[in-house]
């Protein structure tokens, strides 16, 4: 039997009631504060699913709660997990029905984020200021609340202290991390920077469910140079290691106009144990430049776990495709620095690139492996509204274009999904209902810090290809997604 529970901290009224699959737990703002909290969860844990190889029509449409707003999707093992303006919901892949959610009316989140595994959804939530003994601006204080993705069932829960991340510019990516301040998270452990005594920083990780710093480290340079300190900027997880790109420069550099000037520095790419914090591996470039804010774009392959790092400035260039496990290079061949094509996918063992053919009348998708022998070509019309790099998401049997379908200045139709097979060349079009209100050429995939696009409206994950409504020219907010399925 399942049950609906509406309680509060200090008192509880209990009432039952028969659900086939959802027992919920509501918790409603008492005279000292508490918040009020829906908080729904299944009965059993769902199943996992596959990740689709193709997507031929849209399965389902999902709407957002009323006065709520979609912020981000990431992929767990069983659909998505959807952050929206107050919470979290799970949603099922193969049909866009809830599974769980966990959400507070009228209160914002300040973050949420996912484990690498997809096993555990975080969602943070302000909470208030921590009290100090002297004059100094109180730190600002966040319940960080733990969800089993398969179930909805809370973890944990603790209060603690959020550490400003902004010495890796806007954002720490992280793979399916969505919050910078929440840090980056392996499965059971949330990696942070803070400052040392040392004028340095340090990587320091912290046990998920209670806070329990687990290790703490400030690597030095390879060949022991005191001068210059290490500098920590974005990373990712993947295949319990961490992956830590980081500067290695002058300590005489402060500011802004000092890292600007050309000068000599190291940029580095380490592998950590996310258990131990031991290093693994570690690859090093020594570059003559202006110091790069990321020095590196990451990126990691789902179902591989194979990482892909790339480093392109004015004045320098390198790029990895690496084991994660043992930082072991798996090829030779140059993508990304090199190539005349650019590279818009990557997938277990096989880059995907575009280029202009026929006198840029059409576009040549290519699929390589490691080697960088193509083993399939397609090609597709290339409208002066289909820009090569954007809004492209590549799948194992087909390559999709989401085409905003704009038909003038700050004008949409409803957009639609561009489909074409990798066996035989075939494109179909399907209509999704929603609008995506954005420019051709604007997927947002700039701000991920990826070497390939990654387009902020579109989401591959177990049961479904989701793209999500955006109504950004009218100043509205995303209620709505929609699943295609095979």
């Amino acid at each position: 039997m399942n049950g609906i529970t509406r309680m509060n901290k200090k008192s509880v009224i209990l009432a039952v009631l028969i659900f086939p699959l959802l027992s919920s737990c509501s918790v409603f703002p008492d005279t000292w504060g508490e918040p009020e909290v829906d908080h729904v969860t299944l009965s059993e844990p769902a199943s996992s699913l596959d990740v689709p190889t193709n997507a031929n029509s849209v399965g389902w449409t999902w709407d957002a709660p009323d006065q709520t707003s979609v912020t981000h999707v990431s992929p767990i093992p069983y659909g998505f997990s959807v952050s929206v303006s107050d919470g979290v919901i799970g949603v099922n892949g193969d049909t866009g029905d809830e599974l769980w959610r966990y959400r507070r009316p009228g209160e914002n989140a300040t973050g949420t984020s996912v484990t690498p595994n997809g096993e555990t959804v975080v969602v943070s939530y302000s909470a208030g200021e921590e009290e100090t003994e002297d004059n100094a601006d109180p730190p600002l204080l966040h319940e960080i609340v733990l969800i089993d993705s398969s179930s909805g069932d809370i973890k944990g829960t603790r209060v603690t202290e959020f550490v400003d991340m902004g010495i890796v510019a806007n954002q720490v990516t992280s793979f399916a991390s969505v919050s910078e301040q929440i840090g980056i998270l392996s499965d059971d452990s949330r990696i942070i920077y803070r400052d040392n005594e040392r004028n340095g920083t340090d990587v320091v990780s912290l046990d998920l469910e209670n806070g329990e710093e687990l290790w703490r480290i400030s690597p030095t340079q390879s060949d022991g140079n005191a001068d210059r300190i290490f500098v920590p900027r974005n990373a990712v997880v993947s295949r319990d290691v961490l992956i830590l790109s980081s500067t290695f420069m002058d300590r005489s550099v402060i500011s802004g106009p000092d890292a600007g000037e050309r000068q000599d520095h190291m940029i580095s790419l380490m592998g950590i144990d996310v258990a131990t914090g031991t290093e693994i591996w570690r690859h090093e470039l020594e570059v003559n430049a202006p110091i790069e804010t990321l020095p590196f774009k990451l990126d990691v392959e789902q179902s591989s776990g194979m990482l892909t790092a790339v480093a392109r400035s004015n004045n320098y260039h390198g790029e990895w495709i690496l084991d994660p496990t043992n930082g072991e290079v798996l090829t030779d061949a140059t993508f990304f620095t090199e190539q005349s094509d650019t590279v818009v996918g990557i997938m277990e063992e096989a880059i995907v690139s575009v280029r202009e053919v026929s006198d840029g009348d059409e576009y040549e998708y290519s699929y390589s492996n490691l080697s960088g022998e193509i083993q399939k070509s397609i090609n597709v019309e290339a409208p002066l509204e289909r820009w090569q790099e954007s809004f492209i998401l590549t799948l194992e049997d087909s390559i999709t274009w989401l085409d905003v379908n704009e038909t003038g200045p700050s004008s949409w139709n409803q957009a639609q999904l561009v489909v074409t097979d990798w066996e035989n060349g075939e494109t179909r079009v399907v209509d999704l209902g929603i609008e995506v209100q954005r420019r051709p050429n604007d997927d947002g995939s700039l701000g991920t810090f990826a070497p390939t696009p990654t387009p902020v409206n579109m989401t591959l994950g177990p049961g479904a290809l989701v793209i999500t409504e955006d109504l950004m020219a009218e100043n509205g907010e995303p209620r709505r997604i929609v699943g295609l399925v095979p």
